[in-house]
């Protein structure tokens, strides 16, 4: 296969192809620390399309949901005296009412950004947007037994975090946070001033990242789709975050923000940056939001 073609593969499945770092692909045979890890520029192309086909066996039967049966939580903890900061609740939205079919069709990548301060507001909406509660399944005793959300996930199980790189929100400090659903909340990981120059600094200079007032982070916790589906889990995870981030663009384009989804951030940095063991945590996607520049507001 010629070098170009090789090349333009790997990018065009790039996010797909991320899946094969997670830990545990063979949940019946886990790899123990000692065991090396290669990574995807010492895989064979063949090999690496194995994952985006699936794995064509039985897999049920080695699952921890059949073998053990405690679901891991869809979320991680607060950690205890973290600060959290209210978001407007989703009754009380009024942005998005653009029609579908004019978002799909007005929707284009943002790389430059105003100096516009995104609105409480707006953020809020993107949130639930992306990964908000959207409704909930309640039993005969009235407890919560399901809690439906804005993008599909495998199983309702939920492997992704929402990460904010916040540079310029109104009314809230510049810093790191994390996004929680259930709760359409915030909890603050730390504030930090020079935010958007890390995040620049991780995504190799990119200046879009660096400009824009926030910047969405995905991390993946794998466990939680493999808990179930085991040797599909991965392909699965990969696909859910492109399903958020699709979700993010259309949201963004219908109240007038601008995004660009973007894959090239150095792993390691950015892990860190967001406080990840890059194991059984580490990101997998980001999006740059904000007004484009030209018009602001």
């Amino acid at each position: 296969m010629a070098r170009s073609k090789r090349f333009a593969l790997l990018a065009s499945g790039t996010c797909l192809l991320l899946a094969l770092g997670f830990p545990a692909c063979d949940l019946s045979h886990k790899q123990s620390d000692a065991e090396p890890v290669r990574e995807l520029n010492e895989i064979p192309i063949a090999q690496l399309r194995v994952m985006l086909k699936g794995f064509p066996g039985e897999w049920r039967a080695d699952s921890d949901a059949v073998q053990r049966g405690k679901e891991p939580p869809p979320e991680k903890p607060v950690p205890p005296g973290a600060k959290l900061i209210a978001l407007v609740p989703p009754t009380r939205l009024r942005l998005g009412n653009m029609p579908v079919r004019d978002a799909i069709a007005a929707r284009r990548s943002t790389r430059e950004f105003s100096d516009a301060a995104i609105s409480p507001e707006e953020l809020s909406y993107l949130l639930w947007a992306t990964q908000g509660v959207t409704a909930v399944q309640r039993d005969e005793a009235g407890e919560i037994v399901q809690r439906f959300r804005a993008a599909p996930s495998a199983g309702a199980l939920y492997p992704l975090e929402t990460y904010l790189a916040i540079g310029r929100v109104q009314g809230v400090a510049a810093g790191i946070y994390r996004y929680l659903p259930n709760e359409h909340q915030l909890v603050l990981i730390r504030e930090d001033a020079q935010v958007s120059g890390k995040v620049m600094a991780a995504c190799y200079g990119n200046p879009a990242t660096g400009s824009a007032p926030v910047v969405f982070i995905w991390s993946a916790t794998p466990y939680r789709t493999e808990w179930k589906y085991t040797y599909l889990a991965h392909r699965m995870i990969a696909m859910e975050a492109g399903h958020v981030c699709e979700n993010l663009s259309l949201a963004a384009t219908s109240c007038g923000t601008g995004v660009c989804a973007m894959l090239s951030y150095h792993q390691p940095k950015m892990d860190e940056l967001l406080g990840l063991d890059g194991k059984v945590e580490f990101t997998i996607y980001l999006a740059c939001v904000g007004k484009p520049k030209g018009e602001e507001k």
